[in-house]
């Protein structure tokens, strides 16, 4: 299944293309982008990747870059300490979008700050979530959302990282939240890898298209 739904003009002036794909733990997120990399070199655009968040704050304090094998396995932070952390996201996501990320650039976001009010569990998130939210509001917006759903039997068949129920709930409150985003669409990614990838691709182009178009 492909669908889109409401794509904003751009804002003149936009060259920097935010893409962000979002999904439940087996939706095949990080395979889609792999293969998107060496496709996607639209109107002359330098495409990048980024998982989650720029690390600006963690590599000054020298932190490694870790693969998340148990995303519930350990507590929720307290409420202060989750706090600090959602704001220096924010600060660290504006200062790469005005003073890191080049013009002319396509960013590919494998998840982004948004995926904490789907699964705060994941991210220790321990303050009341409206605060996330509020953030997320504040967050650089954008260009096209991409949610990768799929039954969660199907999920649960690749990935085991969290019980069935979890992944169930986590596809509900997926599609409730890419709902709401005017510049979305959604792929089924129980397609085979080839078809998901090219599903994607296609809706990239015409939102770089439509953007294109808005500028011009």
């Amino acid at each position: 299944m492909f669908r889109k739904q409401h794509c904003r003009p751009a804002i003149k002036g936009d060259l920097n293309l935010r893409i962000v794909i979002l999904g439940p733990d087996g939706a095949g997120k990080s395979s889609v982008i792999d293969g998107l990399m060496g496709r996607l070199n639209p109107a002359g655009r330098v495409v990048r990747m980024r998982h989650l968040k720029p690390r600006y704050v963690a590599q000054f304090r020298g932190q490694p870059a870790t693969i998340v094998l148990d995303p519930h396995g350990k507590p929720p932070r307290g409420a202060a300490s989750s706090l600090i952390k959602i704001w220096v996201w924010l600060f660290e996501e504006w200062y790469a979008r005005i003073f890191q990320e080049k013009r002319e650039t396509m960013l590919v976001c494998d998840r982004y700050f948004h995926d904490l009010l789907v699964d705060p569990m994941r991210y220790r998130f321990g303050a009341p979530l409206w605060t996330a939210e509020l953030v997320g509001k504040l967050m650089p917006r954008p260009r096209l959302w991409v949610l990768l759903n799929a039954p969660a039997s199907v999920l649960q068949s690749r990935k085991q990282e969290v019980l069935p129920e979890e992944t169930a709930r986590q596809c509900q409150a997926y599609v409730a939240f890419i709902s709401k985003q005017r510049e979305h669409v959604i792929v089924d990614a129980s397609q085979p890898l080839e078809k998901v990838i090219a599903d994607v691709e296609k809706a990239i182009r015409l939102a770089v298209t439509e953007n294109g178009s808005s500028r011009g």
